[in-house]
């Protein structure tokens, strides 16, 4: 059918359209340590996302321009190569990585950057005498070799880059990988944007889509007279920080949106809870419903409290460690991570596990099986 004769879709089938799409770029980015068969449809959902295709413009372009969003990210960003530059001459590969704003090189100031502009116009990579832009990078796997076609044969620049490894990966798997995050985070302002203005609702997915639970597992060594920060969880993709902070009676879990502070869950500590004895805190939030839940030991300590800060994914949380007297303070214990809600009678076979499993840092589907990650 010719494209004139096309009935344009509705703003609310275009929403749709952009979470369905962002829930697949979310499924095979959370699972791309699997192996690189996840990279095909990673790479074909971004082309999708963000790239011009057949004269039509990325779909969360489309989309960030029709309900007036920022795409503005906070990142650590070089410039391109001068190819006129005399220590260019001869350069055969070159890349220096976006990083998050505070997470880079100082000696690099961070800034805001359009994100449509780094994608089109900044060069991801320099490979056999060229630099190729992000766009061009991410429409060359997934055309070349991904799910949006599989050639016959791939570009020589993509065969160089793909013989070259930045630690355990092939050169370019970082930097899609990046490009996937971005793309999240802007994706999700969209979505944010239209449920609060326009009353559009998420597809409900199966298996605790938006659904976490962060346990800690730790012991005092002496009574607390104020609060001290101990953690903080961040997810940079959804704006949204949990602070976890120990107190004279209780573990407070202090939740913010973009840097305010939307709600504070205590976990009070267990009656007689004796000292250099490890109890086990556990913060739970459902996306879906907008709220948080605390169990102590076996003990839940509300029945759901409202906590809206929007979806928020456990796979996106990373952890900073913020007292610098954790030692000083505390037993050992360690953090765990999972992504679906845990119930009383599973905090209680978390206290059952070895003590000497501190510092471990893990997303966890049960307790049988289980993927341990270092510590950050």
């Amino acid at each position: 059918m010719q494209r004139r004769n096309r009935i344009p879709k509705t703003l609310a089938r275009k929403l749709s359209d952009l979470d369905d799409h962002l829930f697949l770029l979310r499924e095979h980015l959370h699972r791309l340590a699997e192996g690189e068969a996840h990279l095909k449809i990673l790479s074909a959902e971004l082309r999708v996302l963000v790239c011009v295709s057949s004269e039509t413009e990325g779909l969360l372009w489309r989309l960030a321009d029709e309900l007036t969003v920022s795409d503005s990210v906070y990142l650590h960003l070089a410039g391109n190569v001068d190819t006129d530059h005399p220590h260019a001459k001869g350069l055969v590969f070159a890349v220096v990585p976006i990083q998050r704003g505070g997470l880079g090189d100082p000696s690099l100031p961070p800034n805001n950057y359009s994100l449509r502009r780094i994608i089109k116009e900044h060069e991801a990579i320099f490979v056999s005498g060229k630099g190729l832009t992000h766009e061009y990078l991410i429409k060359a796997i997934a055309e070349q070799m991904g799910s949006a076609h599989e050639d016959e044969g791939v570009e020589p620049s993509l065969v160089e880059l793909g013989e070259i490894f930045m630690g355990r990966f092939r050169s370019y798997i970082p930097i899609v990988t990046l490009d996937a995050e971005l793309t999240l985070e802007i994706g999700e302002r969209i979505l944010e944007r239209a449920e609060q203005e326009l009353g559009f609702v998420r597809t409900e997915r199966l298996g605790g889509y938006g659904d976490l639970t962060i346990v800690i597992r730790l012991g005092l060594k002496e009574q607390l007279g104020v609060k001290v920060p101990l953690y903080k969880f961040q997810s940079y993709v959804s704006g949204v920080e949990i602070h976890c902070l120990v107190g004279p009676q209780s573990m407070a879990f202090d939740v913010r949106k973009r840097g305010e502070s939307r709600q504070e869950i205590h976990a009070h500590y267990p009656p007689c809870w004796k000292l250099n004895t490890d109890a086990g805190f556990a913060f739970s939030y459902c996306s879906r419903a907008r709220q948080a839940h605390a169990i102590v030991n076996g003990t839940p300590q509300d029945s759901g409290v409202p906590c809206d800060v929007g979806w928020v994914h456990a796979r996106e949380l990373t952890r900073e460690v913020i007292t610098n007297d954790h030692e000083d303070l505390l037993t050992g214990g360690f953090v765990l991570l999972y992504e679906r809600l845990l119930s009383p009678k599973d905090l209680l076979e978390i206290l059952e596990l070895p003590p000497d499993a501190y510092g471990i840092w893990i997303y966890k589907d049960d307790l049988e099986q289980q993927g341990a990650f270092p510590d950050d």
